[in-house]
C-alpha cells in the first residue's frame, strides 16, 4: 500500500464504545441549513422514531435551488449507541447526483456519483470496525451527545468519510469552552466542541480535512444547537445546520442576504459571562 494510502486508513487503537447517557427518543424538527455567510440554503424536516431499541431517523434537506437531500441513520440503542447502517442521496429534477451509503453492520460503503459526462463513477470499501467503533452523518452527533466529557476533555470515534472512496478515519472529540449561542432571539449557554480528523501528516498533504464544531446545550440532557461541518463529504463547502431555524430558504420575496449578528448567525455566538 502506497505510503499517502496508508496514512489516510490509519484508525486510532479501537475507541470504546460509546455507553447511552441519555437514551434518545421520538421526535420531529424543522431545522435549517446556512452558508459560511448566515444565508439559510435549505429548509430541514427530521424525523426521529425509537422502537424497542431500534432507532430510526430520516432528515430531509429541501434546497433553494431545487436540490433535495436525504439521509437515512438506524441505531442500536441499548447499554452502548450501535449505529448499524447510514445513506446519504442528492438529487435534481428527480436524477439522483450522488449517494453515500455505509452498512456498519455489513463492513461495507458504497459512493456513487454521477459526472458531467453522464457517467457513475462507484468506490466501494470494506470497513473494519466492531459494533458501535464508527460512525457517520447524524450519528456523529449522536455520539458526542453521549460522551459525557469534562472542559477540556478529549475522546476518540470512529468516523466514516467519503474521502471520494469511502473509509473510516480516526475523530478526536474535544470539548472546547462555554459559549452563548443565540437562536430565535434568545441566548443560550452552551458546550463547543471540536471534531478533529486524525490523518497524519501524510493524509493531510492530500486529504485537507476540515475541522467540524458542534455546539450541545450546558445544561443536560445536552442537545444539539448547532454544527459547523462539511455538508456530507470532505471537499464539500461549509454548512451551519441550526436545529432552531433560522428562517426559511424557499420563501416568497425573501433576499439571499447576510443574517444580521445576534439572529442565530455564526457572528450571534459569544462567550457566556460567569
Amino acid at each position: 500500500m502506497a505510503p499517502v494510502a496508508l496514512a489516510l486508513s490509519l484508525v486510532l487503537a479501537a475507541p470504546a464504545p460509546v455507553p447511552v447517557r441519555f437514551p434518545p427518543g421520538t421526535l420531529h424538527g424543522f431545522p435549517s441549513l446556512s452558508d459560511r455567510a448566515g444565508n439559510v440554503i435549505a429548509d430541514g424536516e427530521l424525523a426521529q422514531t425509537l422502537e424497542g431499541g431500534t432507532l430510526r431517523v430520516r432528515l430531509r434537506w429541501s434546497f433553494r435551488d431545487g436540490k433535495v437531500a436525504v439521509e437515512e441513520d438506524e441505531f442500536e440503542v441499548g447499554a452502548h449507541l450501535v449505529q448499524r447502517r447510514f445513506s446519504w442521496t442528492e438529487a435534481r429534477d428527480g436524477i439522483e447526483q450522488r449517494r453515500f451509503e455505509a452498512d456498519l453492520a455489513a463492513h461495507r460503503a458504497v459512493a456513487t456519483r454521477l459526472g458531467q459526462d453522464g457517467k457513475v463513477r462507484r468506490d466501494e470499501a470494506r470497513l473494519e470496525a466492531s459494533p458501535g467503533g464508527a460512525f457517520a452523518g447524524y450519528g456523529t452527533a449522536l455520539a458526542v451527545s453521549q460522551l459525557g466529557l469534562g472542559p477540556g476533555a478529549e475522546a476518540d470515534l470512529g468516523y466514516v468519510a467519503f474521502t471520494p472512496k469511502p473509509r473510516i478515519v480516526p475523530l478526536r472529540v474535544r470539548r472546547e469552552g462555554e459559549e452563548e449561542i443565540v437562536a430565535a432571539g434568545r441566548a443560550i449557554p452552551c458546550d463547543r466542541y471540536t471534531l478533529h480528523p486524525e490523518v497524519g501528516w501524510l493524509g493531510q498533504l492530500v486529504a485537507h480535512p476540515r475541522d467540524a464544531h458542534m455546539w450541545f446545550t450546558h445544561a443536560s440532557p445536552p442537545s444539539l444547537l448547532r454544527a459547523a461541518q462539511n455538508l456530507a463529504a470532505k471537499d464539500d463547502a461549509l454548512v451551519v445546520v441550526d436545529v432552531i431555524p433560522r428562517g426559511p430558504a424557499r420563501a416568497a420575496g425573501r433576499a439571499a442576504t447576510g443574517v444580521r449578528r445576534g439572529d442565530g448567525s455564526p457572528g450571534g455566538s459569544r462567550p457566556s459571562t460567569p
